[in-house]
């Protein structure tokens, strides 16, 4: 059976957490933790996993736009999933927008990471559009059969630190030409993909969401309980993976949001969509 799998955690070395440290001059990073300073080590990732009940966990570290900042928290990501006895699985952050992407995609791989995330376009300075780096990175990705978690934001609602520009019209101008290309890439568009899957009453909409995966990460914060059980309408069940955002929100957060599923899609979004996604990843 596959395992329980919280598919959205966030690792931080120690040396990065307060300022002065070279991470604070990174001014997405410096907005979105101006107020709250709580950051995670593999440990406390797994604390988390063992209170939820739940088996292991994809950890990534921060979507810097610095290059070198990427390869010290890929460093850490790769130490932390190492001494975790299989319970974190470790993915890599590029900046397709940079020159290097494909050395530190490559250097990821010899670390024992697998997969690449969270991207996040806004906070990376990099345009979401299949062209350039990104779309070069994308093509990497589906030759690898390696899986991207994407950031995303919802275009409406109220605003706060980090929410960004990666809405449904963006995601769908980038994804559409991309998996046209490349039908097995594997992409998880965070929060619910800033609400995209809601657009799937419209056919070619429907056909796209059908091809993603879409995690429940800050869910709390941003919809109603019955969002999940609106995707599953829509999508049918298998496109929706549980992820947390820890350490923002804790796993047990969303317990009453998965309450209201039928178990079949409790279990769908914890184990087997988690898998699917992941794909030789999460055997």
């Amino acid at each position: 059976m596959a395992q329980l799998t919280d598919v959205h955690c966030h690792l931080l070395p120690l040396e990065l957490r307060q300022p002065p440290a070279a991470s604070w001059h990174d001014s997405w990073f410096a907005a979105c933790h101006a107020d709250a300073a709580d950051f995670a080590a593999g440990e406390e990732v797994v604390r988390a996993l063992d209170e939820a009940g739940l088996d292991r966990a994809v950890v990534f570290g921060w979507p810097f736009a610095d290059p070198g900042l990427l390869a010290e928290v890929n460093d850490y990501v790769a130490q932390e999933a190492a001494a975790s006895g299989g319970r974190l699985l470790g993915m890599a952050l590029i900046n397709p927008g940079r020159p290097g992407w494909e050395a530190e995609l490559a250097r990821g791989r010899s670390l024992g990471l697998h997969g690449v995330g969270e991207l996040n376009a806004d906070a990376q300075g990099f345009e979401l559009r299949f062209a350039a780096g990104l779309r070069d990175a994308l093509l990497t990705l589906a030759e690898l059969d390696w899986p991207l978690m994407l950031h995303a934001s919802e275009p409406v609602g109220h605003q706060y630190p980090g929410k960004g520009t990666a809405g449904p019209r963006q995601l769908w101008a980038l994804l559409e030409p991309a998996l046209a290309s490349s039908p097995g890439l594997r992409v998880c568009l965070a929060h619910l993909g800033g609400g995209l899957p809601f657009y799937a009453h419209m056919p070619e909409v429907l056909d796209l969401c059908r091809q993603l995966w879409f995690d429940t990460a800050a869910l709390p914060y941003l919809y109603q309980p019955g969002a999940l059980s609106a995707v599953d309408q829509l999508l049918g069940v298998g496109r929706l993976c549980f992820g947390s955002d820890f350490p923002l929100l804790l796993p047990t957060r969303y317990r009453g949001h998965l309450s209201r599923l039928p178990e079949a899609a409790r279990e769908s979004l914890q184990r087997e969509a988690p898998q699917a996604w992941l794909g030789p990843l999460g055997g």
